[in-house]
Order: structure tokens, then C-alpha cells, then sequence
């Protein structure tokens, strides 16, 4: 009985351990930096790892077509997070020694 015991404190701590490695890849996620742009650099967006939005910046050409700005914005924004979140991913996967994370373990 003692040794289901024992298993079951030793599966607890690496839960522990694993809540503190996610705990500090979602800090390095805050502070990480990525840029994206569409429309061959016309929109340009600065976000972090989490998805937070920092930047847009948008080229004067690109203010002379209102139809295809939105579209532009969109793609860079989403091309950022994308970006953002899959450098994310990665850094956890290495952290964990290479396992796969279940999909939507990273809550975002």
C-alpha cells in the first residue's frame, strides 16, 4: 500500500514541476517579440508570444485602397499570433523533451 502511496506523491511533484515549466514558458511567451507583415510589407504587425498586439504599422500606399486594408491588417494580425504561438508551442514541446502537447494545453 505504501508503494501506491509513494507513486502517487512522485506523480504529484512532476505535476508540480510541470505547472512551474508551463508557468515559465507562458512568461518567456509575454516577453517574446514577433513580427509579421502582408501584402509584400505594407502592413506590418508587432505582437507577443501570447498574442498581444504591440504594433501596426501601414504604408502610405497601402491607405489608398481602403478595400484591401482590411484584409491586409487581418492577415498580418493573424500571421503574427500564428507566429507567436507556434514559437510558443515549440519552446514548451523542447521543455517537456520533445513530447506533444495536447491540443489546447496552453489555453490560448
Amino acid at each position: 500500500m505504501l508503494g501506491n502511496f509513494g507513486d502517487m506523491m512522485k506523480l504529484m511533484g512532476q505535476a508540480g514541476q510541470l505547472r512551474e515549466k508551463m508557468q515559465h514558458v507562458q512568461e518567456q511567451a509575454r516577453k517574446r517579440v514577433v513580427a509579421a507583415e502582408s501584402g509584400g510589407g505594407m502592413v506590418k504587425v508587432t505582437a507577443t508570444g501570447l498574442g498581444e498586439v504591440l504594433a501596426v504599422e501601414i504604408d502610405a500606399d497601402a491607405l489608398k485602397d481602403p478595400e484591401t486594408l482590411g484584409p491586409l491588417i487581418a492577415a498580418a494580425v493573424n500571421a503574427a499570433v500564428k507566429k507567436g504561438k507556434d514559437a510558443v508551442v515549440e519552446e514548451m514541446r523542447q521543455s517537456l523533451g520533445g513530447l506533444d502537447l495536447p491540443p489546447g494545453m496552453l489555453n490560448f
